[in-house]
């Protein structure tokens, strides 16, 4: 079988964050994914199956577990599909994606300069204000007085995969959190959310809404340089709050991974009726870093 790697939300080689990709993987039984995955080494690896329901189908295996869903697993996988003439080719072409949490639209759309960007459509957000001050900011290796929490509140935020959004109020204090494993884990398990997703307004790069920083004990390192699940979440989270104007609401720039050495850069647009947002698409670009074949037995 054909299994590429690709860097997700970059368009510069070996930053962003890497993702796997199985393709034609229907024969494979979740014990030789699993083994796959561990073997690939990405951060989350997808295997793309066929479908009776939309027109593909994901299964998700980070290297120790299978996941629901992986957002820049599905964006970097769509996007090698269409690097291979599998999705039709066709510029703003829209399907459908069968992943564990359901039916997710997606669209692959031709940007003026020639490039192309994945959209990926998430469920409809969740929202809750969660998460006891001192806790989070003993768990995240900093103090209550860093966090921004009095004019922006911490809320517990599902766009299909639920985190914790702290606001903290520089990015110079973001730079410095250094979290508390244990303590993070166990918190993240009170709270059951998959992590936590850190935000100041202070960013680094120019056209940027906001910089981030995801903390997921279950990945290597602990840390994310970029998440498609957090970001829907963060960008649900301002748009709810109306912390950005509205006429930004489809153009959030979330700067991600510049602490790891792999800068990343996901966008996120929403749509809102009635005060409520009915729709809310991940998106980004990504590059091939290697392509091979793969022995199954």
């Amino acid at each position: 079988m054909d299994v590429w790697k690709v860097d997700v939300f970059t368009q510069e080689l070996y930053t962003g964050n890497p993702a796997g990709a199985v393709f034609d993987a229907d024969a494979l039984d979740e014990t030789i994914m699993q083994r796959i995955a561990f073997e690939v080494g990405s951060p989350a690896t997808a295997f793309v199956l066929k479908s009776k329901r939309a027109d593909i189908r994901m299964r998700f295996f980070s290297q120790g577990s299978e996941e629901p869903l992986s957002g820049h697993a599905a964006i970097g996988a769509i996007w090698c599909l269409s690097e291979r003439g599998e999705l039709g080719g066709v510029p703003a072409s829209k399907h459908r994606l069968e992943s564990p949490t359901g039916i997710l639209p997606f669209t692959v759309e031709e940007q003026m300069d020639g490039s192309k960007r994945i959209w990926l459509t998430q469920k409809r957000p969740m929202f809750a204000r969660e998460g006891e001050v001192k806790e989070v900011a003993s768990a995240l290796g900093t103090g209550v007085d860093s966090l921004f929490h009095e004019q922006f509140p911490m809320m517990r935020v599902s766009t299909g995969i639920p985190y914790l959004i702290v606001p903290v109020r520089s990015i110079e204090q973001l730079g410095r959190l250094e979290p508390r494993k244990d303590e993070l884990a166990a918190m993240i398990r009170e709270l059951d959310v998959a992590g936590v997703d850190a935000f100041s307004w202070g960013v680094l790069e120019e056209g940027s809404t906001v910089h981030s920083r995801c903390f997921v004990p279950r990945v290597a390192g602990g840390e994310n340089p970029g998440s498609g699940t957090a970001a829907g979440a963060l960008g649900s989270y301002l748009v709810e709050n109306e912390f950005i104007p509205r006429e930004k609401a489809g153009d959030i720039v979330i700067e991600q991974g510049h602490w790891l050495g792999r800068p990343s850069k996901v966008f996120v647009r929403t749509e809102r009726r009635s005060g409520s947002i009915i729709k809310i698409e991940v998106g980004g670009h990504a590059k091939v870093s290697m392509a091979g074949k793969l022995r199954a037995v």
